[in-house]
């Protein structure tokens, strides 16, 4: 095991998930495109839903009939959640491959409660990794500090110790911010690269 890094800590969507199937689907399935839907992701989604202060029910309710879809929220979701339901198989074995290592590996991620829910159990990664930390429950997301450290604080180990992996730079700066050891998510290949680097060994579990 690497000297420094004890746990190991990966973002969901860009990372372990493949992202944003549910946007494409609703235009080409609904018509309700990207830009009809910015405001509701950019505002009450982003501000209120990803901290656990609004429930995603009642934030879409009003507009639902704007983009015109016909069915319930509760429809909606459902839908929402088996779309996105696109774990990365290869970045789920990297995942094993490194708790079986004696890493600790953890989400973290900006999540509604629905959804933190459904990958909690339905996508199953209570059994993938050792602790999940969802921007709902944690009333903070990323790239706020306090969602850092209060990772840090349920860990119980120095900032140092951590290596974090996101697909948004600004994302994995604030961390590093915070003494973090942080990199940005481009693809597998790269990621096994780099953990190489960091492990001191040849990181590759197709072997």
């Amino acid at each position: 095991m690497h000297p420094s890094i004890r746990a190991i800590l990966f973002d969901a969507d860009g990372v372990i998930v493949h992202p944003y199937r549910f946007r494409a689907w609703l235009e080409r399935e609904h018509a309700i495109t990207p830009a009809m839907t910015a405001p509701f992701f950019n505002g009450v989604f982003s501000r209120e839903c990803l901290v656990g202060q609004v429930d995603l029910a009642d934030a879409l309710a009003p507009w639902l009939p704007q983009w015109g879809w016909r069915g319930t929220a509760a429809e909606f979701i459902a839908t929402w959640l088996d779309v996105e339901n696109a774990p990365d198989e290869r970045m789920l074995a990297a995942v094993s491959s490194l708790r079986r290592a004696g890493f600790t590996v953890c989400l973290a991620t900006s999540q509604e409660a629905n959804r933190a829910a459904y990958m909690r159990k339905a996508m199953g990664f209570e059994t993938h990794f050792d602790r999940l930390y969802f921007s709902c429950e944690l009333g903070c997301q990323k790239p706020e500090p306090q969602f850092f450290q209060r990772i840090q604080t349920d860990l119980g180990l120095p900032a140092g110790q951590l290596l974090f992996w996101d697909d948004i730079p600004g994302w994995a700066a604030a961390a590093r911010a915070l003494g973090w050891q942080a990199e940005v998510f481009s693809g597998y290949e790269s990621f096994e690269q780099t953990m190489t680097h960091y492990l001191g060994y040849d990181f590759n579990i197709r072997r």
